[in-house]
């Protein structure tokens, strides 16, 4: 039997299908935990990987009501956590910052970033990891969206949602955009 694998995205070690790179980091809960340690049994999660050179994704410009973006995702049962390049103290003060309460581990060794492959790119001059959200049943890979955040492709990462749920995902039109998005 000829069994078709999905395509590797470029730079990236795993693919859909493969677990997340079980590797203990620091968490803002205190022990050192995996990915898989964050999810129950069966459950959907979003892990959002940032190398973090300022915060885990984009601070929520005017206009982008991230408690309701985060309620939504509750309100499906999905677990939201963060895997970070920065250090815990950095982390905790992002969170106190925002104001919301989910997992966050810290990578600030790197080690996650090496094990899953996440890809460099270029900007300005400097070489930076890309960010990534990973669409998960417990920690296996469900979806995988390079370039995804929680501010600026909510919608996006909703209809991977729908799909991992196993619905014909539906067309997001969030109320809530950035100020920059409204006058265009």
């Amino acid at each position: 039997m000829d069994i078709q694998l999905p395509p590797r995205l470029p730079g990236l070690n795993i693919t859909v299908g493969d677990f997340l790179p079980r590797v203990r980091m620091p968490s803002l809960a205190g022990p050192v935990l995996t990915p898989a340690d964050l999810v129950d049994e069966g459950a959907l999660a979003v892990c959002i990987y940032n190398p973090a050179a300022v915060n885990p994704f984009p601070l929520p410009p005017r206009g982008v009501d991230l408690p309701s973006r985060y309620a939504m995702l509750d309100e499906r049962g999905v677990t939201l956590f963060v895997i970070s390049g920065l250090t815990l103290p950095r982390l905790a003060n992002w969170m106190d910052y925002i104001g919301l309460d989910f997992y966050a581990l810290s990578d600030a060794n790197r080690e996650f970033a090496d094990l899953a492959g996440i890809p460099i790119k270029r900007v300005d001059d400097r070489n930076f990891r890309t960010h990534c959200a990973f669409v998960l049943q417990e920690d296996r890979v469900l979806s995988i969206l390079l370039e995804a955040d929680l501010v600026h492709d909510f919608e996006r990462l909703l209809m991977a949602l729908d799909i991992a749920e196993g619905r014909e995902p539906r067309t997001y039109d969030l109320p809530d955009k950035p100020w920059y998005k409204k006058k265009r």
